[in-house]
């Protein structure tokens, strides 16, 4: 599928097939995009649980004070934080204020759907510095 296609969650899904990831970009830079149904269940039980009209949830290192205050980080741990961006560009700011890298918001913006849109996305960073996006919502 070329960049100038439009595509969806579900487009991503029939692509990962069994193998329910789908990863982008270099060793440096990569995104991965889980797509497993147990992972997505975890993030889904969170955002019902915490319910209002977020489209991002967040791994970071802190749970409390301003988003703006804190990082993204991986799951494991971590304080799960929910936030809204208004379209892409919100949420590529909000994910860099979040220490991500440029080249991986680039990655996430390109790859994710409907990102700081209607869709929910959960975003953490692995320790080896992917990102790691999973859809929630869509």
């Amino acid at each position: 599928m070329s960049p100038n296609e439009t595509f969806s969650i579900k487009d991503l899904i029939n692509q990962a097939g069994g193998e329910q990831e789908i990863q982008y970009g270099t060793d440096e830079a990569r995104l991965r995009i889980d797509l497993r149904i147990d992972d997505i269940g975890i993030w889904k039980a969170y955002h019902k649980k915490h319910p209002g009209n977020q489209n991002l949830l967040l791994a970071c290192e802190r749970n409390s004070g301003k988003l703006s205050d804190t990082n993204l980080t991986w799951v494991v741990g971590a304080a799960i934080r929910s936030a809204v961006a208004e379209g892409t560009s919100g949420a590529r700011d909000l994910l860099k204020n979040l220490g991500v890298s440029e080249q991986l918001v680039d990655l996430a913006s390109e790859h994710c759907p409907e990102l700081g849109g209607t869709a929910v996305w959960a975003f953490h960073l692995e320790r080896h510095g992917w990102l790691t996006a999973t859809p929630v919502e869509w």
